[in-house]
């Protein structure tokens, strides 16, 4: 199950607020802060109150939106539970924390609070948008569909509705519908490069590659470093038989690896099923990737990547490297599930205070057999001059096992490489 990019369709209550306050020049400090999208100095006024004894539901609700907007939705759930113990339901409280669990994939919980959101206000719009997304992740796509309508009909031109409904219709094999949503976007002047990739790829999939490889131009003219849109628009070139403008983008490509032979389009790359030696997990791989293996008394760990390394210890910038370890509770004291993660979290953090910069993107639940865990996106920078690269991190456990997996690749190139990747997780069986 993969959390795919969508709008964040947060509810502002735009009201006349009355922060009883101990500090009311903070208070007005952090409002002023938060609707001029200062939202780090928002929390810093916010917290000032807090600390100073003036625990409100007003106080926490906006620091709560702060923390959401800042992408620290571990921290905006605390501040929203907090408000929720005021007695003050709200449509928009259920809304904005249902966002905050949709964010780190608890989507139980966020399609929960989105219900409870439209049980308060069953005209409220942008609460039938965020359970559409919840139900497209859920694959329930004729409900996400009748919510997107619903959405629409009660704000026809709310943009976030739209753009989720044409994904939804490409998803649905409606291309044509598709592109309507996507043109309507463009319309209402929606500034986001994805509107004419997506729609591109619907053109593509109508077989009007011109038109596709516009849509492509068009969003490399907003995002320079879209290489999922340089590597398609390379596909249909290659479709109208233009190979000298194919081999071109394939050869800008290039330059954002520094090694031309990586870059294949996603559609030609052979997967093959790689099993470990000790038959403790499988992934289908690309068949021209390396493989390293190493063994040791209580752990195994595989390197694969498609870059010329002479070892698992060289360094590389595309690579995934996947790693058993048994008898954590003889090692490491951690025996359950719970326990495994929470060490295995500790010891990433632990690392981070090393690198130059990390920082999460996203996280979400992840299950695979008798393995629990969560997976991560984040933003890793190893020193001051090395590239900034994007990885999921993943972990699974069970008792006394521990199964993770880091897949990198440089952050501007992340977008071609999260489809390689996403097909191997997809792919990952453990037998163990």
């Amino acid at each position: 199950m993969k959390i795919k990019i969508f709008f964040l369709t947060i509810a502002l209550i735009y009201c006349n607020v009355s922060l009883y306050a101990i500090d009311e020049k903070l208070k007005a400090n952090g409002i002023t802060s938060f609707f001029k999208r200062n939202y780090t100095k928002a929390v810093d006024n916010f917290t000032e109150i807090l600390a100073q004894g003036d625990t409100t539901y007003e106080v926490l609700y906006y620091r709560g939106l702060s923390y959401l907007y800042l992408n620290d939705f571990e921290k905006a759930l605390t501040d929203f539970n907090n408000a929720f113990r005021f007695g003050k339901e709200s449509s928009d409280l259920y809304n904005n924390r249902g966002l905050a669990y949709l964010y780190i994939g608890e989507l139980k919980l966020a399609f929960d609070d989105f219900n409870k959101a439209i049980e308060f206000d069953s005209n409220f719009a942008e609460a039938y948008t965020n359970r559409a997304t919840v139900h497209i992740e859920l694959g329930e796509l004729d409900e996400a569909l009748q919510d997107l309508n619903k959405a629409l009909k009660l704000n026809p031109d709310n943009v976030s509705a739209i753009y989720e409904r044409g994904r939804l219709n490409y998803k649905m094999k409606k291309y044509t519908d598709a592109i309507k949503d996507f043109d309507k976007c463009i319309k209402l002047n929606l500034k986001n490069s994805k509107v004419y990739y997506n729609r591109g790829n619907a053109y593509f999939k109508l077989e009007q590659y011109q038109k596709a490889i516009e849509d492509y131009t068009k969003c490399l003219a907003l995002d320079s470093t879209d290489t999922e849109a340089l590597n398609n628009r390379a596909v249909a070139y290659d479709k109208i038989g233009k190979k000298e403008l194919a081999n071109q983008d394939r050869k800008r490509l290039a330059k954002f690896f520094g090694n031309q032979s990586i870059i294949i389009p996603i559609e030609e790359i052979n997967f093959i099923k790689f099993t470990d030696s000790l038959n403790y997990f499988s992934v289908n791989i690309p068949s021209n990737w390396k493989i390293f293996q190493k063994i040791g008394t209580d752990f195994e760990e595989v390197l694969i990547t498609p870059e010329n390394i002479k070892s698992d210890t060289d360094f590389y910038y595309v690579g995934i490297r996947l790693s058993f370890n048994w008898n954590m509770s003889k090692y490491y004291n951690a025996k359950t599930s719970g326990e495994i993660i929470e060490f295995w979290r500790g010891s990433v953090e632990k690392n981070a205070n090393n690198y130059y910069n990390y920082r999460y993107l996203q996280q979400k639940l992840f299950n695979r057999g008798e393995y629990s865990g969560n997976m991560f996106e984040t933003l890793v920078q190893y020193w001051q001059n090395s590239p900034l690269l994007q990885c999921y991190e993943l972990a699974l456990a069970k008792e006394d096992i521990l199964f993770f997996g880091f897949f990198q690749a440089p952050s501007v190139q992340f977008n071609y490489f999260r489809q390689v990747f996403d097909k191997i997780i997809e792919s990952l069986v453990l037998f163990k």
